[in-house]
């Protein structure tokens, strides 16, 4: 295992991530790749490009296990060719499989593994993903969502809601971050600044509602339990609020009103309705770049990622609304 370990001290020196998500999705990804090389008796150093066509044929078809979701086959397989583009480019582990993704993607010298996933997926062994939409939630479904859930999870869902962060941007909003009852008194309609550390380690600025920030202040007045965490969330035992525990009570309020909503669209909600004001805006002469506001808004580190939403707006417009009810009517003549 000697080799898998440093591929993935290398990626974690590299890697950018606030949360460590991404060095252990590889983690995890590079055992499933590991496992099918010893149940194919295939060694590490000996595995080629047939074997990662199994491997991928595997993934998507499914052999003794499940078949795995696009997305994830994609990054599975992904991984297994930057470790052995890795090994061959490292010389710590050739294989003829690393020989030929260094050949075949020799314009992407650079150690940017983004690159190197770009190249695996014009090689073609990288299965196809089906880029959906975002799911957005209706008025309805916000509001019985947050009248089942409990707080301070019902303070959070707000957050993620009203400023789009991610969930452990929510988590891990700290005290010192939270504006003060008397910075929000000098504000009687507007935003707040919050300079966060967001995806990336990147330094943003959030703006969030001064109703919002406080009303979070008065939580950490009044119901906050007495804790020495510098968060701003804790449970009732006073340990910073994990996403873990924030994801499974949104899954259980979602369930108790019967949406198939999941934590994160509540950030594709904020994203698709302040772009529907801001076109909205824009289209009423006040010249402003409103995909290039949103991206800053979310934090996105592409223009590109921020778009699907200006095609969400777009399909969920009133125009498309009309279209669609006049077909539907025309079915009942």
């Amino acid at each position: 295992m000697w080799e898998p370990t440093l591929f993935l001290a290398d990626r974690a020196l590299r890697c950018r991530s606030r949360t460590g998500d991404t060095v252990r999705t590889y983690a995890e990804a590079l055992l499933v790749w590991l496992k099918f090389l010893v149940e194919r008796s295939i060694e590490m150093c000996d595995a080629d490009e047939e074997a990662i066509g199994l491997f991928r044929a595997q993934l998507v078809h499914g052999g003794h296990t499940k078949p795995l979701a696009a997305t994830t086959a994609n990054h599975r397989v992904t991984v297994a060719g930057l470790f052995h583009q890795w090994g061959q480019r490292s010389g710590s582990m050739p294989s003829p499989l690393g020989k030929w993704l260094v050949a075949t993607g020799r314009e992407n010298s650079t150690a940017d593994p983004r690159r190197y996933a770009r190249s695996i997926k014009r090689l073609g062994i990288a299965p196809a993903v089906v880029r959906r939409l975002p799911r957005l939630l209706s008025r309805e479904e916000v509001s019985r969502l947050f009248l089942v859930a409990p707080m301070p999870h019902r303070l959070m869902f707000r957050w993620s809601l009203a400023t789009g962060m991610r969930r452990f941007e929510v988590c891990d909003l700290r005290l010192d971050q939270l504006p003060g009852a008397v910075e929000a008194a000098r504000v009687d309609q507007g935003l707040l600044p919050i300079d966060l550390l967001r995806k990336g380690s990147r330094q943003c600025t959030v703006y969030a509602p001064v109703g919002l920030v406080e009303e979070t202040n008065w939580y950490v007045l009044l119901e906050r339990p007495e804790s020495g965490a510098c968060e701003v969330f804790v449970n009732r035992h006073g340990s910073p609020m994990s996403r873990h525990a924030l994801t499974s009570m949104f899954r259980r309020c979602a369930d108790e009103i019967g949406s198939k909503a999941t934590l994160h669209h509540l950030r594709h909600t904020f994203a698709a309705h302040v772009l529907r004001v801001l076109e909205g805006y824009d289209r009423r002469g006040d010249a402003m770049n409103s995909l290039k506001t949103l991206q800053v808004m979310l934090g996105h580190a592409s223009i590109e990622t921020t778009e699907i939403y200006l095609r969400a707006v777009e399909v969920s417009g009133e125009p498309v609304v009309r279209a669609l009810e006049f077909l539907y009517g025309e079915t009942l003549a």
